[in-house]
């Protein structure tokens, strides 16, 4: 019974002994594990972000000293390109930006016209009736006038186109015209003036000289 008793104590004890050569082999193994830890793949990792941070901000461009290879902005026009101006319309057309008020003119054998002389050349009131006259227009006698300075035309309301056409006629060309006046100018009356509808007052210049 003694001899039992001693062999499981001995087997106790062998049984105590693997359980502690067991922690000791599983410490060493931890030992073991924790010594060889290696903070490299941590650094590992790290890598691949900063990689990635890299590819995702493109390094500058670098600029060549002589400006070749840059990105030419497409708004920029090169300083040395010519820049035309844009052409005249008006010019290339060859037409008038206004053209001019055409004159309506009246049936001349329907318009009276009076011409009285204020200038000391004879006969001109005369020679001027003779050439209107002559053109269709229904002339008043002739008429002396006070002193003029220069050769005018006046018409009644309504009659300004017909003054002008007079005008040209005679080679006045745009007058000076003017609205008749009451009374009339050049001391002519309202009896002489009858029923005219312009009044040509001749003034020392080329219509005294004109001969019609």
């Amino acid at each position: 019974m003694e001899s039992n008793r001693a062999t499981n104590n001995q087997m106790a004890l062998k049984g105590v002994v693997l359980v502690l050569a067991l922690i000791a082999a599983g410490a060493f193994v931890l030992a073991r594990g924790l010594d060889d830890d290696d903070p490299a793949p941590a650094a590992a990792e790290a890598t691949p972000t900063a990689t990635a941070d890299a590819a995702a901000t493109p390094p500058p461009a670098e600029t060549p000293a002589n400006g070749e290879g840059a990105e030419a902005d497409p708004t920029a026009v090169p300083a040395t390109e010519n820049t035309a101006a844009a052409p005249d319309e008006s010019a290339s057309s060859g037409t008038s930006a206004e053209p001019p008020d055409e004159v309506q003119c009246r049936d001349p054998s329907t318009i009276s016209v009076l011409v009285a002389n204020g200038t000391d050349v004879s006969g001109a009131a005369g020679r001027l009736s003779g050439e209107l006259n002559a053109a269709n227009y229904v002339t008043q006698a002739p008429r002396n006038a006070t002193p003029q300075t220069s050769s005018a035309f006046y018409y009644r309301a309504g009659y300004e186109d017909d003054a002008q056409c007079i005008a040209n006629l005679l080679g006045a060309g745009a007058g000076p015209l003017f609205v008749m006046s009451d009374p009339p100018p050049g001391g002519i009356s309202l009896e002489n003036l009858g029923n005219a509808y312009v009044l040509v007052l001749i003034g020392p210049d080329s219509l005294a000289q004109r001969t019609g």
